[in-house]
This record gives C-alpha cells, sequence and structure tokens, in this order.
C-alpha cells in the first residue's frame, strides 16, 4: 500500500483533467490510497472532488487555515502504507505512475526520497521567448529532460512528483507551515526545504526517470507579468537556501549583501533603457533579474 498526497486551492482549472488522469493509472502492488487537501477553496473545487468519490480511493479532507504546507501536514495524518507519494492538482500522470515509484520503493531501501519527471503540457506551442529565456524550471517547476536516474541532490526533489517513504514522517518529520503557498506573497520551494533539511538527517535521495507527470501549463502562465513575478518568489527561495547553507550573517545591510541594493537600482534602469529602444529580450532579462533581487531583499527583511 501507498498513498498519494496532495492539497488543492481553487484548482476547479486543472483539477478535474488531473483526478481524471488518475481514474486510467495502473494499480501498484498493494493498491494505493489519494488523500486530497481541500485547502479552504472557493470555487467549485468540492463539487469536483465529490464526483471522484465513486471513481477512486479517495479520501477527501478540508481546513480552512490557509497554507499549502498546512494543507499536507494534515493529510500526513491520513496516510497508509510504507510510501507518500506527493503531486499537485494541475499534475497529469503517466499510467505506469504509481508501478514505477513501487518498483523502485521495493529495490531501493537504502533511498528515503525521490523525485521524478515533471514535462510540460502547453496549452499551446509556447512562444520563442518562454524557452529561449525563461528558467523552465524555477517558473514551470520542470526537470531537466537529461536528468538521468540516479543519486540527486536533494533541493532537485520538488514537490509537483516526489515521493517520500512513511519512515521520515514516523520520525517527526513535517513541512514548515511558515513557508510555501498561502494567502498572500510567498516563498516558494517550500518542499525544497523539507527535502534539504531530511537530507541533513541523513536521508538519501535520487531521480526516478521511469516515473513521469505532466504539469498543465494554464494560458495566462506563459504570459510576461505571470512569469516575472515567479522571479520574485525564486529570489525568496535563494534567500532561503543561502541561510541553509551558511547560516545568518550579521555583517550584512539587514541581511542582504550591499551589492544586491545596487543591482536592484542597475536592473531597473536596463529594463527602462531597453524597453525604450524596442529590445523586449534585454528587457525582460532585466526586470526577471529585478524581481529575483527584491524577492531575495524581501525574505532577508522578513527574517
Amino acid at each position: 500500500m501507498l498513498t498519494v498526497l496532495f492539497a488543492t486551492y481553487n484548482g476547479s482549472k486543472t483539477l478535474q483533467r488531473s483526478l481524471q488522469s488518475f481514474t486510467e493509472l495502473e494499480k501498484p502492488r498493494g493498491g494505493y490510497k489519494l488523500v486530497v487537501v481541500d485547502n479552504a477553496s472557493t470555487d467549485s473545487t468540492p463539487e469536483i472532488l465529490s464526483k471522484f468519490e465513486d471513481k477512486l480511493p479517495l479520501t477527501v479532507l478540508r481546513t480552512e487555515r490557509r497554507g499549502k504546507n498546512i494543507a499536507l501536514n494534515l493529510g500526513l495524518e491520513y496516510v497508509d502504507g510504507d510510501l507518500v507519494v506527493f503531486t499537485d492538482d494541475d499534475t497529469q500522470p503517466n499510467k505506469d505512475w504509481l508501478v514505477q515509484h513501487r518498483s523502485f520503493a521495493d529495490q531501493h531501501h537504502d533511498v528515503a526520497m525521490w523525485g521524478g519527471v515533471i514535462e510540460p503540457i502547453w496549452p499551446s506551442p509556447p512562444p520563442s521567448w518562454i524557452l529561449d529565456q525563461v528558467p523552465l524550471g524555477a517558473v514551470f517547476a520542470l526537470t531537466d529532460p537529461d536528468q538521468t536516474t540516479g543519486p540527486i541532490s536533494p533541493n532537485m526533489v520538488w514537490g509537483g512528483h516526489m515521493a517520500v517513504r512513511s519512515e521520515v514522517f514516523a520520525s517527526g518529520h513535517r513541512f514548515d507551515e511558515k513557508i510555501g503557498p498561502a494567502a498572500g506573497q510567498y516563498t516558494m520551494g517550500s518542499e525544497v526545504e523539507f527535502t534539504c533539511r531530511i537530507a541533513e538527517a541523513g536521508y538519501k535521495s535520487w531521480y526516478l526517470k521511469e516515473a513521469v507527470v505532466g504539469h498543465i501549463i494554464r494560458p495566462n502562465q506563459i504570459k510576461r507579468g505571470w512569469v516575472v513575478k515567479r522571479a520574485y518568489r525564486f529570489g525568496r527561495l535563494a534567500y532561503l537556501r543561502k541561510q541553509q547553507e551558511e547560516g545568518y550573517n550579521k555583517n550584512l545591510i539587514k541581511g542582504v549583501p550591499r551589492w544586491k541594493y545596487g543591482a536592484v537600482m542597475y536592473s531597473t534602469i536596463k529594463s527602462f533603457y531597453f524597453r525604450m529602444i524596442g529590445n523586449q529580450a534585454a528587457c525582460f532579462q532585466a526586470d526577471w533579474d529585478r524581481q529575483y533581487h527584491l524577492g531575495y531583499i524581501s525574505a532577508a527583511w522578513d527574517r
């Protein structure tokens, strides 16, 4: 037995597609349980979930406390079996998805957590600037297509597609409820904070290329404004990782290297200049850099 767990907040635009793909999954040895935590949705998410209660081995929970990690921690109280496979409400797994995870878990008892492939499901062919300029991992959580099965850094195991042995949670580890998707602005990479933390506790991480999910990318997510906003959250994540690696350094200006303040000003000037001369590619890069540095500074000031 294994458990699939994900949280959803106002996921009606993709949730039905995702759950429908679950009805087509091959059953892994020992079967599986699906736990979905409705994180205070105000759209038709509850109605969509109810449609699948007789089609899937589904347990639906709800919490009014906003925060993805809050919802995941609640869901962990309802898992069964030796393995928890995490995903999101905007993914579509391949039919053999859970079979691959079950097989790997049975053959590699020394590995406690692993990630799998996350491929894009574009709403339409993406514009060239998306493919040429945008860091697809940071923005769309897409994995490197050249990554092979084997050991991997824990910061490359992502919440949209990861598996963790139940023993990790039985030992007391949980997701940090102060970070991750929640009401208002947030620091992305909440699962990465978790995987890096348990790696420090001695758990091994791996990458499983044979397990694949598709990430449903919505039309608004390939627009310039949405993409640039991701840079801000990515900057907040960069600060979090820096603190995990080095600890808080008091010899900075409010926790931020002096040059980053100058970088915000410089990238703002560059953005204005390149917009004036019509160089959209350079303007995008300047806007991305500005938001990234602002996100880093924001996270440092919050601390």
